[in-house]
């Protein structure tokens, strides 16, 4: 079976559960040697091990992405251990629903430093390495991040704010061949729903790994090709049951 990444470097964010070991799974069974991303090294070792089983390669970075140091550590170790970078995919995320009036500082902080200050920082730094590779980027964005939904001010700014990035990475990616785009998921089954879904409506909700298999696609895609934001919803709404 040909292995469209047997050559390439993927760096993935939030790579410890949900989408992120997910699409970090999907890019080693195409043959990228993957940099997995996330605050606790446990869990992001558990996906390495499983990436490595499989006959993959893999290494756990823990790292606060929305920390600036901790950012450019993360891409530096990644160039140290693989020599190179082709594919940083920005899937670290954070939900906290509260109203507008129960919304605090520090909780919009939060949710915006994660979700979109971490995509930036990771981007900017990744950035000299993706030119010299003429690499890719991914964005895991959401389908908040083109309506409202009630009770999730910070999450939805933070959404819209990543898809307006994309589109300026794309812009100043052309020229130098690096392709950005967002991935922008309606609700799927992850870590990131426990607190404000049940178990019901969660089950009925697409899984991760068919949301790794959308980006899988789009990696491996013929780089003629130039996609706009990728939006893909539950065919049934999970709640209308």
């Amino acid at each position: 079976m040909t292995r469209n990444l047997s050559d390439q470097v993927a760096l993935i964010t939030g790579a410890g559960s949900g989408l992120g070991a997910a699409i970090a799974r999907a890019l080693a069974s195409e043959g990228a040697r993957c940099a997995l991303a996330g605050r606790r090294r446990a869990p992001l070792q558990y996906v390495a091990d499983e990436i490595g089983s499989a006959g993959g390669e893999a290494v756990a970075i823990p790292a606060d992405v929305a920390d600036e140091a901790q950012g450019a550590a993360l891409v530096a170790e990644t160039i140290r251990t693989f020599g190179r970078l082709d594919v940083l995919v920005n899937s670290a995320g954070l939900l906290r629903q509260a109203s507008l009036v129960q919304t605090s500082t520090a909780l919009w902080d939060e949710v915006l430093s994660i979700n979109l200050r971490g995509a930036f920082l990771l981007c900017r730094a990744a950035w000299p390495h993706l030119q010299r590779s003429r690499g890719q980027i991914i964005n895991v964005s959401s389908m908040a991040a083109v309506q409202g939904y009630l009770d999730e001010a910070a999450y939805c700014a933070s959404k819209h704010g990543l898809n307006g990035l994309t589109e300026v990475l794309a812009l100043e990616g052309k020229p130098h061949g690096i392709r950005a785009l967002a991935v922008r998921p309606a609700a799927t089954e992850t870590p990131l729903w426990e607190r404000d879904a049940s178990i019901d409506v969660r089950r009925r909700m697409m899984k991760p790994d068919q949301v790794a298999g959308l980006v899988r696609w789009l990696v491996t895609a013929p780089r003629n090709l130039e996609f706009g934001p990728v939006m893909v919803r539950n065919f049934d709404d999970p709640w209308s049951h």
